[in-house]
């Protein structure tokens, strides 16, 4: 954090507690001990002062709501007489110190060099009893009923009366949630221009949505923008992130490209907020299927210290925005041991083309540009002057507005739902509808207060617009682990149809004497007949079906699913039928799927 605001000239009431007490600091000076000699000889002491470090005070004591967390608000100044107040945790002087001297150091402070400048500095930060306390919390986000962001905490936290609130936490200095251009200059050269698109708008839009998930108790979740390079994905993430932040080469867009650790970290800097993920295709297929549940869980792994206690792992709520050229789905399946999307995965992160179906890429409309391209690049050009004002103009109107907030955000989004989920849908479909009516709801209460300069309905029409694009892709309105479970069965059949299922009965093939002709069938899964109506069909051998026909499904819910649908044919009340068969001396049962299986519907 960095103010420009003047360390005070004079010494500080912590010093003047005790003479005892051996620091004293200035600006000239920085922080000195003293240092006292006894002579044996002569049976005399002196006195002398030892520089320590350049100027570093100690405002205030630290900690959370619950009395625990504490530390100390340390304000350096460094050698460009800016002044900088970092809340270090006092965990941080367990140890040799090094990671709290590192960050010291990086933000300007001077420490001399030698063992008795460490030991001193330790010393002077742990024993200091400065005048003041002020509440700390531990993440970036919702505190109760305030709002707590990298430079400043919006509203107050229950239990901490009148104190000053500040963020407390280790591993957030590179937040990129900070501020450059005014709200104005943001409208002007980025909001107005989403009006008439409708992924630009979504995308936007959904960064006002992330902080009333906590509102309305709503999950984490994100959207996945699909499409071919130079489609305008990124262009989207940079104008959304434009809402909450910026600066730096790449802004407030991260990259897929992370460990899990880093994924941790990223995550809890954006806690309540949005998170950009650029790139998919920089990730294995595997890491991405973890991170789908990572992201929209909310928690990090459970660690151990050192002593063997489970560590308090990390933790955030939000919504993301990602870009790749391949969905989920797809990039799961890259994985080369044959993983798939599971519907959990699909419905937290809702898979939409980038493409808005008008020739433009990601957009419907160029305004008065040109070209895609140029617009694109205005677009980008403009997030790197004006960002991070969006966010904090709509989190203190939530603050003053809470509760009136979550009233209008449940309607909005039970009418959302209403309008555009069709009767007999599965529970996913609502789900994912549930994400878009969020969306909806935080654009239109940004627009009606001013922070976006859209006119009426924009939001609810560009997440409708989305919403039903999404629905056209998915396929349907029914259970995606039922479509899941057909598409698996269809996909072994057409590999397999000849190869792995001997033909019998009508369909033995013979020679021009009507001899049947021997065929090789190698690691045979069952048969293929014709029924008593001259269809074909399918036997499939139980082992068979449970272990390669359904493999990385349920093979009981996949026969139940095949059996609704009329594909899988039962024998009576059982799924499975039974009689002797070919080259098996004795009755054996199968499984009877439908050649229908192959058809599109």
């Amino acid at each position: 954090m960095t103010n420009v605001t003047p360390l005070p000239p004079k010494r500080s009431k912590s010093e003047k507690r005790s003479e005892k007490w051996p620091f004293r600091v200035s600006r000239e000076g920085g922080v000195e001990k003293r240092v006292e000699r006894h002579d044996k000889e002569t049976g005399m002491t002196s006195t002398s002062w030892r520089k320590v470090c350049s100027e570093l005070v100690i405002e205030a004591e630290t900690r959370s709501v619950e009395s625990d967390d504490w530390g100390r608000l340390l304000a350096i100044r460094d050698r460009d007489g800016m002044v900088k107040r970092w809340p270090l945790p006092m965990a941080a002087l367990a140890g040799d110190g090094t990671g709290y001297r590192e960050r010291l150091l990086s933000l300007g402070l001077i420490i001399e060099p030698g063992r008795f400048a460490r030991d001193a500095l330790h010393e002077y930060i742990a024993t200091a009893a400065p005048p003041e306390k002020v509440r700390a919390v531990n993440r970036i986000g919702w505190h109760g009923r305030a709002f707590a962001f990298k430079d400043e905490t919006i509203g107050s936290v229950s239990g901490a009366g009148d104190e000053r609130i500040i963020l407390q936490a280790s591993g957030l200095f590179d937040c990129p949630m900070t501020t450059a251009g005014t709200l104005e200059g943001w409208q002007e050269g980025i909001a107005r221009y989403a009006v008439g698109n409708s992924r630009l708008a979504l995308a936007i839009a959904t960064g006002f949505a992330a902080p009333l998930l906590y509102i309305v108790g709503a999950e984490s979740g994100g959207f996945h923008l699909r499409g071919p390079s130079s489609t305008g994905k990124s262009t989207a993430l940079v104008a959304a992130s434009s809402v909450w932040g910026g600066g730096g080469i790449r802004g407030y867009v991260r990259s897929w490209r992370t460990t899990a650790n880093g994924l941790e970290g990223v995550s809890a800097m954006s806690s309540d907020g949005l998170l950009c993920l650029d790139e998919m295709g920089q990730v294995e297929g595997r890491d991405a299927a973890a991170a789908a549940y990572q992201l929209a869980n909310g928690v990090g792994k459970v660690r151990a210290t050192r002593s063997g206690e489970a560590r308090r792992p990390a933790e955030w709520r939000l919504l993301f925005l990602s870009s790749g050229e391949i969905g989920l789905a797809d990039k799961i399946h890259e994985d080369r041991r044959g993983g798939r999307a599971m519907a959990g995965q699909e419905v937290r992160i809702i898979d939409l083309s980038a493409n808005a179906g008008a020739g433009l890429g990601l957009f419907e409309s160029l305004h008065e540009f040109p070209s895609a391209d140029a617009f694109a690049r205005q677009l980008k050009r403009a997030a790197g002057e004006n960002y991070g004002h969006g966010a904090k103009a709509f989190v203190r109107y939530l603050v003053e507005h809470f509760d009136d907030v979550e009233e209008f955000v449940k309607a909005a989004i039970d009418s959302f739902i209403a309008e555009n989920v069709p009767k007999g849908a599965d529970g996913q479909v609502g789900r994912v509808a549930a994400r878009f009516g969020l969306v909806a709801a935080a654009g239109e209460l940004a627009t009606r207060e001013g922070m976006l300069p859209w006119p009426a309905a924009e939001a609810i029409e560009a997440a409708a617009k989305c919403f039903k694009s999404w629905l056209a892709a998915r396929g349907g309105i029914g259970s995606s682990e039922a479509g899941a479970a057909i598409a698996a069965v269809r996909s072994f059949i057409e590999a397999h149809g000849n190869s792995r299922f001997e033909m019998i009965g009508s369909l033995v093939p013979r020679d021009s004497l009507g001899h049947p002709i021997e065929q090789r069938v190698i690691d045979r899964v069952g048969y293929r007949r014709k029924d008593d109506d001259g269809n074909d069909e399918f036997l499939i051998l139980p082992e068979s079906w449970r272990r390669e026909v359904c493999a990385g499904h349920d093979s009981a819910f996949v026969a139940q699913t095949l059996c609704d649908r009329g594909i899988l044919l039962p024998d009576g009340d059982a799924l499975r039928s039974r009689s002797r068969l070919p080259g098996i001396g004795q009755p054996v049962r199968f499984y009877r799927i439908s050649a229908a299986i192959l058809a599109d519907n």
